[in-house]
């Protein structure tokens, strides 16, 4: 008997998977893939349709927006957020929709639903108009109207811009000192252009 005789055969190698059931488990995985996919944004989709949109159910006093002078009306937004007419996502309008609907914060997914609705359903004239009359200026006073007569004892469509500036440090988000508010409100209206310099310099601080 030779070495030859006595060696063991080499095993059989191990038959590669179909090409046909390699495509198959591609296609299930694929599918699985999809399959979750589609159950996440169907998801997703439900939740935001659940989501209602803000109204506006104001039952005190209220001023349009319309009816305050631009300058007036551009205070409120130098202080809270400048770059509220360019934004999709400002400042204004969350604290409009957790508001209006208590949400309770700024943030999360019911919030972000609710400022995409908003965006979408409402100019930002109305967004403003809406945060303007429903926002709490201190001392008691909720809404814009109500703000005027208890700061000033006059309507809030007779408010000057150096007033409006103070009342707009009330919603400013660090809440500065009232005169270096005033300060800060009238320096970036200047720097939107919503307010000339030589008006700005010829404004006095209300006593």
């Amino acid at each position: 008997m030779t070495l030859a005789d006595t060696a063991q055969p080499a095993s059989a190698p191990v038959p590669a998977a179909p090409p046909r059931r390699l495509g198959q488990r591609l296609a299930i995985g694929i599918a699985s893939v999809l399959l979750l996919l589609s159950g996440g944004i169907t998801a997703v989709t439900y939740y935001y349709d659940s989501v209602p949109m803000v109204e506006n159910d104001i039952s005190y006093p209220v001023v349009p927006v319309a009816a305050l002078p631009p300058a007036v009306a551009n205070a409120f937004v130098a202080a809270v957020d400048p770059d509220f007419y360019d934004s999709d996502d400002s400042l204004i309008t969350r604290r409009y929709t957790v508001i209006a609907s208590g949400a309770g914060e700024e943030s999360g997914l019911r919030t972000r639903v609710l400022v995409h609705k908003a965006e979408a359903g409402y100019t930002k004239t109305e967004i403003l108009d809406r945060y303007l009359n429903r926002a709490d200026y201190g001392r008691g006073a909720v809404g814009l109207v109500a703000a005027a007569q208890t700061y000033f004892a006059k309507p809030a469509t007779r408010l000057t811009v150096a007033e409006a500036a103070l009342l707009a440090v009330q919603l400013h988000p660090d809440r500065p000192a009232p005169k270096a508010g005033w300060d800060q409100v009238l320096d970036t209206m200047v720097e939107h252009g919503w307010l000339s310099q030589a008006d700005r310099n010829g404004l006095t601080f209300p006593a």
